[in-house]
């Protein structure tokens, strides 16, 4: 595929006015300062604590955008990992139960915020009740065929003998039901001769064609109340640099690979899962451990449960170590037994014991491009759980007792003579506890109060390490935090004091932490007159964060030669956001953003800096077929010590287009620029991206039984971009032009 773009004098006509007509009809398109709000990402579940059917679409609302650099979320129902089921959209996640149901009886789901150093920060719990098998299967044969309420019973007749007794034996003995689901996705993308200015920076692989597909088989077997689920995922390419092991084995590595699978057999609370696993629920002993392996609990009796796992050391893919515990010294072992005191009320009083014991030889992880050293640890750790009967007070704490190894390495020694690490034992501890101080107390318009305390603790000694949980070690850290809501208004305070060198060692620096956090948000629109709410009012939140991180003592004997070596450094952040929805299409979003950056250390007091943003967006749907957005921001950044001031302006648009006469058919585009400069013009920069798209989708097949489905797209981009540096002076220009295909085909 070749488009000719050598005409520059038809192409330029071309991109012009292709810029006029899209600068009439677009809106924002990237995340933009006007959403750089400090806000705490929250949970929200609506079905907590009611009975559902194992098959009921799960939803999980988040009261934001998650940002890049943030991280990722995480999923859990009880040990098990189910994010890679949850699709996440905008501002929610999203699980539909058909291939792997949930598990019946009382679950607890939890979401973790994985942050992009692996630290794992629990956001929120929620109860699910599950309906059984047997429970679902008796409403619904005693339900109308309408659904709405249960169906009559039969008139019961002395000496009436029985209408259909053949038929109620055979409905007895059913019960096995099989489910097969295949899935293939076949992707074809492909790029023209890419246009380059200056002709050096093409890519290399220009132009190019590849293949790319993803496959599934799924089996779910049901009969007499035991589940098995077999779920087996591949992925494949024709380039081999995007194969799932290329950067561990290279131009070895297979086109087409196993990417995940998952064996699961249940029955009741007895679960056994073989493949991509995860285990543990101790923070600092095993805490959400996933890789492939085996794990299986078993109960005994009503309120006991002993849990067992084995694991490769690291997450793998492909079809190699298929059970993953072929090598004895690249593994963990875990075990945890587990006793429920409140049968009737899960996690209403909840103790567990749990021992690990893990080995990793140096090895890569997969797609993991860093060098690593043997590692050995073995430990046992406590946790407990539980809550009030109102679930008034909740509490959480746990206990780890880890010892950490460091083998020699002889291929990091390289022969020479090295100081032994000795092993060390540790110990870590943690503690959580929330009280609502008011639960739902009504003061104006049927409007509720609601108050609630948490603190939090937690100590890693010097040294702690488990190979089976992420931790930094030699931290104490205890934070305070009081949330109130009442009615549309929502309130946050939160108090941190963390510091390290717990030994208070004089040759290593000890740094103290203190933040102080304020989080406000109130829907003014509808909260004075929720029945009438007032357009013109806008929904309102307020962002404050203070923290100082100072060193308590200058370290004898080191590399600190002066005081201001030592850091002490006050960091202020405030954001205001501003929404106004004044009509169903049309809608206003304003933000403001300012921090300040405060040396204090000697001698580098005028080493600050500050920042302001500013952003504004509009979003309109003129028609019912078309949706149109515009976008503002202008950015300023001052250097105290240069003196300097940079300033920087953006302006973008996009619009996305249904056409009513092609059914399936959108058209997509967007225009973003970006002026950024010092205000002693001593360097610039210009950016302009140019971006038109045509998307098709169609299907062949029944609704109930969709055989393929098929999406094209065309894509075409401009890329302007100048650089001005007049203290060097580099005068930097470039410029990409580029056509890029893609054809989707997904089977069954």
């Amino acid at each position: 595929m070749y488009w000719n773009l050598t005409n520059k004098n038809s192409c330029g006509k071309l991109l012009c006015a292709g810029l006029f007509v899209l600068a009439a009809l677009s809106a924002p398109w990237r995340g933009n300062s006007a959403h750089s709000i400090d806000e705490e990402i929250a949970v929200s579940f609506d079905l907590e604590g009611q009975e559902i059917a194992s098959d009921q679409r799960i939803e999980l609302r988040l009261n934001r955008d998650l940002r890049n650099g943030e991280g990722r979320l995480a999923v859990f129902v009880g040990v098990t990992d189910l994010t890679s089921l949850f699709r996440l959209e905008p501002r929610s996640l999203n699980y539909q139960p058909t291939i792997l149901p949930l598990p019946a009886g009382a679950n607890t789901l939890t979401v973790y915020l994985v942050r992009p150093d692996d630290d794992w920060k629990r956001l929120v719990s929620f109860q699910l009740n599950v309906k059984a098998p047997q429970a679902e299967n008796a409403a619904k044969e005693n339900a109308d065929p309408d659904g709405d309420r249960p169906a009559a019973l039969p008139e019961v007749r002395p000496n009436a003998e029985p209408e259909n007794e053949t038929a109620t034996t055979e409905s007895k003995r059913e019960g096995l039901k099989m489910e097969f689901t295949p899935s293939l996705s076949l992707n074809v993308k492909s790029q023209n001769q890419i246009l380059t200015f200056p002709r050096e920076s093409v890519p290399e692989r220009n132009p190019f064609t590849d293949l790319a597909g993803q496959g599934s088989v799924n089996v779910k077997v049901t009969n007499r109340g035991w589940s098995f689920v077999n779920q087996f995922d591949l992925a494949g390419s024709s380039f081999r640099q995007e194969a799932l092991r290329f950067g561990e084995l290279g131009e070895r590595a297979p086109r087409i690979d196993l990417s995940s699978y998952l064996v699961s057999i249940e029955k009741g609370r007895f679960k056994f899962n073989m493949g991509h696993v995860s285990f543990g629920t101790n923070r600092h002993l095993i805490s959400g451990f996933s890789s492939r392996g085996v794990n299986v609990t078993i109960p005994i009796g009503k309120g006991n449960e002993v849990s067992l796992a084995a694991m490769n050391g690291t997450a793998i893919v492909g079809f190699d170590n298929l059970i993953g515990v072929s090598r004895k010294k690249h593994s963990v072992l875990s075990a945890t037994f587990a006793r429920e005191f409140i049968k009737e009320r899960p996690n209403g009083l909840r103790v567990e014991f749990s021992v690990t014991r893990g080995s990793l030889l140096p090895l890569t992880s997969l797609n993991q491009g860093a060098v690593n050293d043997a590692e050995k640890s073995s430990g046992f750790g406590f946790r407990v759980v539980g809550s009030t009967k109102d679930q008034r007070l909740r509490f959480e704490a746990g206990f780890t007792r880890s010892r950490f190894t460091n083998p020699a390495d002889l291929q990091l020694s390289e022969g020479q003579t090295l100081t032994e690490i000795r092993p060390a034992t540790r110990n870590a501890r943690y503690a959580e506890i929330s009280f609502d101080f008011i639960q739902g107390l009504k003061f104006w318009k049927e409007k509720k109060l609601k108050l609630t305390g948490t603190f939090r603790h937690e100590e890693i000694q010097p040294l702690f390490r488990s190979i089976a949980a992420s931790t930094q070690a030699d931290r104490r850290q205890n934070q305070f935090e009081v949330t109130a809501s009442f009615g549309e208004i929502n309130f946050t305070y939160g108090n941190l004091r963390d510091n390290d060198n717990l030994n208070d060692i004089p040759t290593i620096l000890k740094t103290l932490n203190r933040r102080h956090n304020v989080v406000i948000s109130i829907g003014l629109n509808s909260f004075f007159t929720p029945a009438k709410p007032k357009k013109w009012l806008p929904q309102l939140s307020y962002t404050y964060d203070h923290t100082h991180q100072f060193g308590a003592f200058l370290p004898a004997n080191g590399d600190f030669a002066d005081p201001s070596q030592v850091p002490d450094q006050d960091s202020f952040n405030q954001s205001v956001n501003a929404v106004w929805q004044l009509t169903k299409r049309v809608g206003i979003t304003y933000a403001y953003n300012r921090t300040f950056q405060d040396n204090k250390q000697p001698g580098r007091d005028l080493a600050d800096l500050a920042s302001s943003v500013n952003g504004v967006s509009v979003t309109t749907k003129p028609f019912d077929s078309l949706e149109l957005a515009f976008e503002f921001g202008r950015e300023e950044l001052k250097n105290f010590e240069q003196p300097r001031v940079d300033r920087t302006f953006k302006a973008g648009t996009k619009a996305v287009w249904q056409t009513p006469f092609l059914k399936n058919s959108v058209f997509s585009g967007s225009l973003a620029t970006t002026l950024g400069g010092d205000t002693g013009n001593l360097n610039g920069s210009r950016n302009i991206d140019f971006d038109l798209e045509w998307a098709y989708q169609f299907s062949l097949g029944t609704k109930k039984l969709k055989k393929m489905s098929a999406q094209f797209f065309i894509r075409y981009s401009n890329r302007y971009a100048n650089t001005i540096d007049r203290q060097v002076p580099v005068n930097g220009f470039n410029k990409t032009q580029a056509f890029n295909l893609g054809l989707t085909f997904s089977f069954f």
